[in-house]
């Protein structure tokens, strides 16, 4: 059901808020049609993803579980590339740069987009170990005296007609508040929209109709959400409902009464989704999937230009579902994602590892389908450019790697956006790969480190914006004419 904000009454139902005012419904559908037209110029626009519980950087002669001895030790690091002379333990190479690196395990996934990509080492949170703590600042200054980048950046953009200036969606199934944007200092957490149906209809409310949804109405599960409200309350509560829910009937009403008109180039349409699967984590892949096919499809049609993807929350103990072994002959899935991290899921050292990477796997696939939603849609501004050309997408974690829970060497990659951003690549086709510890602002007994505060301010300035972070030097060497 939808969250109610206020007790004891009818409260702002968090991002489902649009569904009970019809004024701001009527103005967001006026809004949608103003994207149709194309417009001039290249509009860089900005995806942060963040998977849950690290991806596994590090390679510091840590055991396998029960300390026996890996059958690869060097696969314990399966996230960074490396360049086949330094090999895998290239956390201690800063300043390396190099184009075409070799990928381990989990970037190997995103093979098809490496010549659209930027592997960067030597990153930090304000901490070593910050643990599952991270959710609270990695997309943020290390302080958390301010808001997320996404939400500074959505702010902050100029001539700026959007439907959302920052959209938030993924899916979590534990640890709620676990959300990792934020719209100021201290701990303010954004709504987090999970259902792909309430996404398209917050981003596309003039196309919210019946014939586009097989014949079911995208404003269904409010209405019933609402109703079930009745129950228990005050004569004056259900007289406020009451009035709520007419005001969504006029517009269901008025968006059903003539025809969809897309605007040209832009069709969006619902995806696949069932309500029933919110509650099936056999079906958390399928619920990511309609949510980056709703994002990408807002992208492309110019109804946001920043969001954050976020793929399950940290120490989130509920399950994914995957075949570790790839050839149905091991278990169907690991029962709690968080313990598979620890590399606690499993019988024997072996099988315990291969839970862990298989698990660390299954989030690299979410990012990848969101990629190749990215990559099949057109440009808004640029049509001849693909949506990619111009999008950036950014992939960390709030973890380094889940095992020892620690926040320094985070994954981060940059993925597309060359176009408008001006990604750094290389000069070949193979993708690039860059060592940033020679650029740190803090050191300790491991090194120097580069505090993720700066990457975000570099993003920013990748999009002619000021952060207002603290730490605003930009690093060099991310984007063509910054830092």
């Amino acid at each position: 059901m939808l969250g109610l904000a206020a007790a004891g009454g009818v409260g702002a139902l968090g991002a489902g808020a649009y569904f009970l005012n019809r004024n701001s419904l009527a103005r967001w559908a006026v809004d949608g049609r103003e994207f149709g037209g194309a417009q001039q110029g290249s509009k860089p626009k900005v995806v942060f993803v963040v998977l849950a519980d690290g991806m596994g950087t590090l390679n510091m002669g840590q055991g396998e579980p029960n300390g026996a001895p890996a059958t690869d030790p060097a696969d314990r690091q399966i996230w960074h590339p490396w360049d086949g002379e330094e090999g895998k333990d290239s956390f201690k190479s800063p300043g390396l740069d190099v184009d075409g690196p070799l990928l381990p395990m989990l970037s190997a996934v995103l093979e098809p987009y490496r010549s659209r990509s930027l592997y960067i080492r030597g990153t930090s949170l304000a901490g070593n170990y910050e643990g599952h703590n991270g959710w609270t600042s990695c997309l943020r200054d290390g302080a958390k005296d301010h808001a997320s980048i996404d939400h500074i950046i959505g702010q902050k953009l100029q001539d700026y007609a959007a439907t959302q200036k920052a959209v938030f969606c993924g899916h979590i199934d534990g640890n709620d508040g676990f959300r990792v944007s934020f719209s100021g200092g201290g701990l303010p957490v954004r709504d987090m929209e999970r259902n792909p149906h309430r996404l398209f209809a917050s981003l596309f409310p003039d196309q919210a109709g019946s014939s586009r949804s097989g014949g079911k109405h995208v404003f269904d599960p409010a209405m019933e959400d609402l109703r079930e409200l009745k129950q228990g309350m005050s004569p004056r509560e259900l007289q406020k409902l009451e009035s709520h829910l007419d005001a969504i009937e006029q517009v269901r009403n008025d968006l059903d009464s003539g025809p969809v008109e897309p605007a040209p180039g832009c069709d969006p349409t619902l995806p696949e989704f069932d309500e029933s699967w919110l509650g099936d984590n056999r079906r958390r892949k399928d619920i990511l999937a309609a949510t980056s096919s709703v994002l990408a499809t807002a992208l492309a049609c110019g109804a946001t230009r920043v969001a954050t993807f976020q793929v399950g929350a940290s120490s989130e103990n509920n399950a994914v579902y995957f075949d570790p072994y790839g050839d149905g002959s091991g278990p169907e899935f690991t029962d709690n994602a968080h313990e598979a991290a620890h590399q606690n899921r499993g019988n024997g050292p072996d099988e315990k590892r291969i839970m862990w990477q298989q698990s660390r796997v299954w989030y690299v696939n979410r990012l990848k389908t969101l990629l190749d939603d990215l990559a099949r849609h057109k440009d808004p501004d640029v049509p001849e450019d693909s949506l990619l050309d111009h999008t950036l997408v950014v992939v960390t974690s709030e973890l380094a790697d889940g095992r020892p829970e620690t926040s320094m060497d985070l994954p981060m990659v940059m993925i597309g956006g060359t176009k408008s951003h001006g990604l750094n690549v290389g000069s070949g086709n193979n993708g690039r790969f860059i060592h940033i510890g020679d650029q740190g602002d803090r050191t300790d007994y491991v090194g120097k480190h580069v505090s993720m505060e700066r990457i975000w301010a570099t993003v920013a300035q990748s999009m002619g914006l000021d952060s207002g972070y603290g730490l605003s030097t930009p690093v060099a060497g991310i984007f063509k004419g910054i830092g």
